[in-house]
């Protein structure tokens, strides 16, 4: 029998940001996955934005997750001399003019002065993008190729032996004062393979919400300098006049693959967003786990505290997973507490044996 650390199961954001921390952290791990079953990383255009919603307000926690997530993926570089991260700005458009008035208000409170590069209150990139009224340029952005940052750790856990390509059998799990699974003894499980983990016997009652999305890769002129977004996103991949542009957002009941639909939604976005007319060579969808909440799942199973679960981080997987992957690595260590937000004892309640 092979002692590990930890065994992880799913390597989306959520078991990557994991596994490369505990893995930094001198600890043993098993990764097993299927990356073709990787729905929510599939949909993934990788983009960083620490300013969103129709109102364009501050995201959660965005003063200490922006910073981290930086140095985060900046030092996964360093180690395995690849690139993958890009920051860089991002531009969105006013809607009106009042919006534009509201914001010239709006930029001298400090809650939002740090993540903004420049207001723009004039046109600006007109050879870009359609903005009439101007627009808000966004400080601590950017994007990472998730599946190429993906592929490094992967490669990296297969070098050490910390990797298994095949699909995790629930009857194979035993559970007791130590977990075992097949040829493995583990300290603990953690459970980070989406929507999938409800197919499970330990966590078939957590809330998790399947939110379908697809995306288009097209090919335009635009510049690569900065992404645009504003009712739908456009992001550079680093393939030279690539970019991915998203999203949609459909809930249940939905059917599998893409559709004329999701195309012709985005598409109509597109160009009521960009200049250059673009050509659509790929359509890509996957299934996103999301929250009641909108807040992540993270900590033990009720009735078992070798079984943990990290989970549930929506559409915003590439910003929160290298957080709250150090916050449950010093959990696990014994060093704080979990966040009340992201703690799974919120839905306790749900739990019953």
């Amino acid at each position: 029998m092979r002692k590990i650390d930890y065994l992880i199961i799913g390597q989306g954001l959520a078991g990557s940001a994991i596994a490369w921390t505990l893995l930094r952290r001198g600890k043993s791990v098993m990764v097993i996955d299927e990356p073709s079953h990787n729905l929510a990383s599939a949909v993934a255009a990788g983009m960083i934005n620490p300013i969103t919603g129709r109102i364009m307000t501050k995201t959660w926690l965005a003063d200490d997750i922006f910073p981290f997530l930086h140095s985060f993926y900046s030092g996964a570089e360093s180690a395995t001399k690849s690139k993958f991260f890009h920051p860089t700005s991002l531009y969105r458009p006013f809607l009106s003019s009042e919006e534009n008035h509201q914001w010239q208000r709006k930029i001298k409170s400090e809650e939002v002065t740090r993540f903004i590069r420049a207001l723009h209150t004039f046109p600006a990139y007109e050879d870009q993008v359609l903005n009439p009224w101007g627009g808000i340029e966004i400080e601590h952005a950017g994007f990472i190729n998730v599946v190429q940052w993906m592929k490094i750790l992967r490669d990296e856990l297969i070098r050490n032996d910390s990797y298994r390509n095949e699909r995790y059998d629930d009857d194979n799990l035993v559970a007791n004062e130590s977990i075992t699974y097949q040829d493995l003894s583990a300290h603990k499980i953690i459970f980070c393979n989406g929507t999938s983990v409800l197919d499970t016997k330990w966590f078939h009652w957590v809330p998790l919400k399947p939110l379908k999305g697809e995306t288009l890769l097209i090919k335009t002129g635009l510049s690569r300098d900065r992404i645009f977004s504003r009712g739908v996103f456009v992001v550079p991949t680093d393939e030279e006049g690539i970019f991915t542009a998203g999203s949609t957002y459909v809930h249940p009941p939905f059917t599998d693959g893409p559709t004329q639909t999701g195309q012709e939604d985005i598409s109509r976005k597109l160009k009521a967003l960009i200049r250059p007319s673009f050509d659509i060579i790929h359509q890509g969808w996957g299934i996103r786990p999301t929250t009641p909440d909108r807040r992540p799942i993270l900590g033990a199973h009720p009735a078992n505290k070798k079984v943990l679960i990290f989970n549930g981080l929506g559409t915003k997987g590439v910003s929160l997973a290298p957080y709250f992957a150090h916050q449950l690595a010093d959990w696990l260590e014994g060093n704080g507490d979990l966040m009340t937000e992201v703690n799974i004892n919120r839905f306790k309640p749900l739990y019953s044996e």
